[in-house]
């Protein structure tokens, strides 16, 4: 398959500042029309379909990405490997759907927030329909990045026309829901045209195992934050917990747009290593670092830097979601460690195979995790900032265990924390004292921003071109170049 890498990211990167895009405009409308109280009973509704998401997908996008992609060139494996893996999630997304309606029933049906979980769990079921790890196996990014752009355009459009007010909520909620199945759906039928199923010799056994460590693997995030909402909404309150999902969601419209890189990466990752030899996969990982961190270090350390005008402009200018300032300053660091984790775990150990070693070492984590928060409630210094905070320590920890699983059993020669690397964090670090000169004498929150955000992108380039970075002028002579294509096709027609 000779799909171009470089036209994958550009299909993907436009899906995603799509995906960006739009919340910044619709999230605004959403949140001053629920306000606090009913933004939490989402955030609770979030919280419990996650996770128990994380057991009905049971690890199909990472492990499914990886599979499809070693059997993508040979039809019949791929025919088969698709069946067999949709069967198991079929069976396991059916039987998780029942256990959460009975859970919600046994111990959440005197919360306030009960009918919401309901609602929203059902994206669990829908969940059976979501082959999109085919599709990007396949590299079918065009595919993906039109669809996506057509069912959120008539996302947004309707919940900017009807959801206004507090009565608005439970249309939202059943809005969500229905789009969501709408897009699954339409995967499912592109794929069922394009492969069909071959029941002939499947195999479940051997793809069970290796799933259930990627169950874990690759939920590291989710898991983690689960455990902090959850434990804000026992002993604070689910209000609370609704100004760290906020504060998480800002984050994560950010976070996809950087993931993008090691996402369209991956399936060919995998395919080298399987293919080809273990010197061309590390030449493409090495290539595929720097370019990752020359964006992820300026837009974590930007974020810190404008977290609370992005907190207001959010809130539609009011002070009512200002509680979550301090967690997304927080959440913009942990950013940091997400992207760094993903290298490590997804690019490598994940493709080396020995997802059932970093399963342990990512429980390990966990359960430091939960430790540190129980301490902090001991101490009583137990609040949604805090509470990220040790979030933030214990995936450093995990890190660094992880980095050292790589070095000494996988023996991969990479040097990811090399200068060459971690330069653009030094380059980066000069946005704080930028953000807060400029934050202490512009008062108008858009206007700072604005200014924010133009200042630092300038110096940062600056820098580049001054330290005449290779990887800015590889990306900007290939970005030149498809624009010369685009317009010498334009003067054509």
């Amino acid at each position: 398959m000779s799909k171009s890498i470089s036209k994958n990211a550009i299909f993907k990167t436009v899906l995603n500042v799509f995906n960006i895009i739009l919340p910044i405009i619709v999230m605004p409308v959403v949140l001053s029309a629920i306000q606090d109280k009913l933004n939490g009973y989402i955030t609770m509704g979030e919280a419990w379909t996650a996770v128990f998401m994380i057991f009905a997908s049971f690890g199909i996008y990472q492990y499914g990405l990886r599979e499809v992609s070693r059997v993508r060139d040979d039809k019949n494996k791929l025919k088969q490997t698709i069946t067999s893996l949709f069967i198991i999630t079929t069976v396991t997304t059916t039987i998780i759907s029942v256990l959460y309606a009975f859970f919600l029933i046994i111990f959440h049906r005197n919360d306030g927030y009960f009918y919401t979980c309901m609602v929203m769990g059902l994206n669990i079921v829908f969940n059976m329909f979501n082959v999109e790890w085919i599709n990007e196996a396949l590299e079918n990014y065009d595919f993906i990045v039109i669809k996506t752009m057509i069912v959120k355009i008539i996302y947004n459009a309707l919940t900017i026309c009807f959801v206004r007010t507090q009565e608005d909520f439970l249309f939202y909620i059943y809005l969500t829901c229905g789009i969501n199945f709408i897009n699954n759906i339409s995967s499912f039928i592109y794929i069922k045209k394009k492969i069909q199923f071959n029941f002939l010799d499947l195999q479940f056994k051997k793809h069970l195992k290796p799933m259930f460590s990627v169950v874990i693997l690759a939920n590291t995030y989710i898991l983690y934050t689960w455990l902090d909402k959850n434990m804000i909404n026992s002993y604070i309150g689910s209000t609370e917990a609704g100004y760290y999902g906020v504060a998480q969601k800002i984050m994560y419209m950010i976070d996809i747009l950087m993931f993008t890189i090691v996402q369209v990466s991956m399936a060919r990752l995998s395919n080298y290593l399987e293919n080809h030899s273990k010197e061309v996969y590390l030449k493409l990982l090495n290539k595929i670092v720097k370019v990752y961190f020359l964006f992820l270090f300026p837009a974590s350390i930007g974020l810190l830097g404008v977290s609370k005008q992005v907190i207001i402009i959010m809130g539609r200018g009011t002070d009512t979601y200002l509680p979550a300032v301090p967690i997304l300053m927080v959440f913009s660091i942990y950013m940091l460690t997400i992207g760094v984790d993903r290298i490590i775990a997804d690019q490598i150990i994940y493709i080396f195979g020995r997802e059932k070693t970093d399963a342990k070492l990512v429980l390990i984590g966990g359960l430091l995790n939960l430790v540190l928060n129980t301490l902090l409630l001991i101490t009583k210094t137990f609040t949604p900032t805090t509470v990220i905070a040790t979030t933030l320590i214990a995936n450093l920890v995990v890190i660094a265990m992880e980095y050292r699983l790589v070095k000494k059993e996988i023996k991969l020669d990479i040097h990811l924390f090399a200068f060459e690397n971690l330069k653009y964090l030094y380059y980066s670090l000069i946005f704080i004292p930028i953000t807060f000169a400029i934050n202490k004498f512009i008062y108008g929150v858009i206007l700072s921003c604005i200014l924010d955000v133009i200042v630092c992108c300038s110096i940062y380039f600056i820098i580049l071109i001054v330290t005449r970075d290779k990887v800015f002028f590889e990306l900007l002579f290939i970005v030149l170049a498809k624009i010369k294509i685009l317009y010498n096709k334009l003067k054509v027609i």
